[in-house]
């Protein structure tokens, strides 16, 4: 059942029991109440006469009481003496001339429920009489009457009042709960301009507001998982093309390798030297063997980097353990090696932060110029290593630098015998970490690494 057309029959149901209650309570009820407050009054008004004719002459006693009698119809005064003789009302038979006294009640029936009341007065003579009030209670017990007999048509009157009534209420009541029906169907379509129209203050505003509330958060979610889908996708399309050039990177060496070797077995040119031949086929083999190490390396990089990521290291102590090493090497090659480093603490993967700055350094000692300077700095919360490259990289060149395999000079990288990884895994880790980072060529000779913690 629709909750519409529930509240209809619910609200009618309860407007048809109140008012049957009402009249029932009505019934039983307003006679007493009504008998009591009409004896009250009338008691009221009894003791006021009684006392406005106290000390009065029998004359004035009986103008006054004519003149009660013609203001107030619900009480019939009389008033009699010790002797049961009525002075009041007289009536008068025209022909004789001396009024009749009457006895009995001339306003009296027998068919007329009678209350009285009786107060003793004295006139200025000081003779007693007796003033006796008479009261009907017969309009309550009509009214009752009248009350039972319109009952079917108050409860016909107000039936249909109340269904009416629950009819637009139950529609007024619904309004918004449809709407929101509406609004959350369309919400189907995950369109961001859809949203529930919150009236009032009330337990359906809230719960406009809640859908409204619940839909934002559905789309930011969507929103995130979307863009978590485009990374994984994007992560998996790097992964595809990773595995594609390290296989171009390991096929052309095995080629050449095996057509040393094929050489060497036919007895071909040069290739009669077969112990120069084998020591160019050592070369090879542990070139490949340092790539194969480098690409394990990258196999494990993303989990390893993500286990330490919230350890807490003193940086400059840490460079500070490996600067001995680069200033032999840099006595050895000939270039000019100098470091400044200021106290620093930061939070991350300390091996690997590690690797990732030893690896800009050996990629800054394999392409400094002959002579050159190879800066270490570390100031305030910025990481910097820049040397005299012997070329400096083009903004091209600069985009791409980051690529695994991408080797500007392809003879200097082999004669070196670098993988082509140094820089690529560099950029995973500190991508790891999510610091910033930026590679430039500054002052028309120095290309600058800068690290921002």
């Amino acid at each position: 059942m629709k909750i519409a057309k529930r509240h209809f029959l619910w609200t009618s149901s309860l407007i048809f029991l109140v008012v049957t209650a009402l009249l029932t309570t009505l019934y039983f009820v307003m006679p007493v109440y009504y008998q009591s407050v009409k004896i009250t009054e009338v008691k009221q008004e009894f003791d006021y006469v009684s006392k406005s004719l106290q000390g009065k002459s029998i004359s004035d006693i009986e103008v006054l009481l004519k003149r009660y009698d013609q203001k107030n119809s619900r009480m019939w005064f009389s008033l009699s003496d010790k002797e049961g003789s009525i002075y009041y009302p007289k009536v008068e038979v025209e022909g004789l001339g001396q009024p009749i006294t009457l006895e009995q009640n001339p306003f009296f029936s027998e068919n007329t429920e009678w209350e009285k009341m009786n107060e003793t007065v004295l006139d200025k003579d000081g003779k007693i009489y007796t003033l006796e009030g008479e009261y009907s209670l017969q309009p309550i017990s009509d009214a009752s009457q009248i009350l039972f007999h319109l009952s079917p048509y108050f409860l016909i009157f107000f039936l249909c009042l109340g269904t009416a009534l629950s009819y637009i209420y139950s529609r007024v009541a619904t309004k918004r709960l449809q709407q929101i029906s509406e609004t959350t169907r369309k919400m189907v379509s995950l369109s961001p301009d859809v949203a529930c129209q919150v009236e009032g203050r009330d337990e359906i505003a809230d719960l406009a507001q809640d859908v409204n509330t619940l839909y934002d958060s559905l789309l930011r979610n969507m929103a995130a998982l979307r863009l978590e889908n485009e990374k994984v996708a994007e992560s998996e399309r790097s992964k595809a093309e990773f595995l594609q050039m390290t296989s171009h990177e390991l096929k052309t060496p095995i080629a050449g390798m095996m057509g040393i070797v094929d050489g060497m077995i036919y007895g071909v040119g040069e290739f009669k030297d077969r112990e120069k031949c084998l020591k160019k086929c050592r070369d090879i083999l542990e070139h490949q063997s340092q790539l194969v190490q480098s690409i394990l390396d990258m196999s494990k990089l993303e989990m390893q980097v993500a286990d330490g990521l919230n350890q807490k290291f003193s940086l400059s102590d840490t460079l500070m353990e490996q600067v001995g090493f680069y200033q032999t090497l840099a006595e050895v090659q000939g270039y000019r090696f100098s470091v400044k480093l200021e106290p620093l603490d930061v939070e991350g993967n300390q091996t690997y932060l590690l690797k990732a700055i030893k690896n800009l350094l050996d990629n800054a000692f394999h392409y400094t110029r002959a002579g050159g300077a190879i800066v270490l700095r570390l100031e305030g919360h910025q990481l910097i290593v820049e040397n005299e490259a012997e070329k400096l990289l083009t903004k091209e060149q600069v985009e791409k630098i980051f690529q695994p395999f991408y080797r500007p000079d392809y003879s200097r990288s082999r004669k070196d015998g670098g993988t082509g990884l140094g820089l690529f895994i560099v950029q995973q880790i500190l991508d790891q970490h999510q610091l910033t980072y930026r590679f430039e060529a500054v002052e028309d000779r120095w290309m600058r690494f800068s690290i921002f913690f």
